[in-house]
């Protein structure tokens, strides 16, 4: 390969995938293929939180792809700390948040890859076209589809969002894809992951939105969100119903 080749590749190599993870390895092994494959990536970062699939990931036929980084975390952080980990240890200019259950197929990084040659790397880019698959059987819902297309661009657009009915499944998501430096700065490092539990994405995507970062819902970015009984939400139901629901969770205009 030339030297122009080789510098044209790694810029065209821009985003992290950052999987915070813990003993989910089945999803995990569907997933970590396909985000190897994509020419967008740069590194596939792992932070898992017990070690497991770190192991999994060190046995697996991917090992040695020099786009892996395996990171096992010296204690267990908890959701939004270990989310907040992710973006700390990424490399690259952008940084998509990854929930470790979730699918994402090469039209969801087509989509993306557009949006973003459009939108430059100063925005947060988000999806409010996800599918919900529950995994103890029924029909896959859209139930963000409305908000598709929306911007954030400040208070005065995220505080009457709030108010919307079923706005909190779009901004309680996440899977977010973040520009590194301005949302890394924008989350508290004091921030104990016990104080948002599972409420952890609307927290984050409140420190954006207060930190000047703005928001673009891309039409047609679609990804499969799964609902399982192992999933996060459901294992801490109780506490992150009562943060979600008792929180002020309004951005004071600048």
């Amino acid at each position: 390969m030339s030297l122009h080749a080789s510098h044209a590749s790694h810029a065209s190599q821009w985003l992290t995938i950052a999987i915070p993870t813990m003993r989910r390895w089945t999803y995990l092994k569907e997933q970590i293929p396909v985000f190897l494959s994509r020419p967008e990536v740069a590194e596939v970062l792992l932070c898992d939180e017990t070690g497991e699939d770190v192991a999994a990931a060190s046995a697996s036929p991917w090992a040695a792809d020099p786009k892996l980084r395996l990171v096992v975390n010296p204690h267990r952080l908890g959701i939004y700390q270990n989310k907040r980990r992710c973006i700390e240890l990424a490399h690259s200019p952008m940084v998509a948040v990854l929930d470790s259950d979730n699918v994402f197929n090469d039209e969801w990084f087509e989509t993306l890859s557009d949006a973003v040659q459009k939108g430059g790397h100063g925005l947060i880019y988000a999806s409010a076209d996800f599918m919900t698959v529950n995994a103890a059987g029924g029909t896959p819902t859209h139930p963000c589809a409305e908000f598709s297309g929306l911007r954030i661009r400040g208070s005065d657009d995220w505080n009457p969002l709030l108010t919307q009915p079923r706005s909190h499944f779009l901004t309680n998501d996440g899977n977010w894809v973040v520009p590194r430096v301005p949302a890394l700065d924008a989350l508290p490092a004091s921030t104990r992951s016990d104080a948002v539990e599972a409420a952890d994405a609307i927290y984050m995507l409140r420190c954006f939105i207060a930190a000047g970062l703005r928001v673009w819902y891309v039409p047609g970015l679609e990804y499969i969100h799964r609902v399982h009984p192992g999933s996060s939400w459901l294992e801490t139901e109780a506490a992150s119903t009562r943060i979600l629901n008792q929180t002020d969770w309004r951005v004071m205009p600048f």
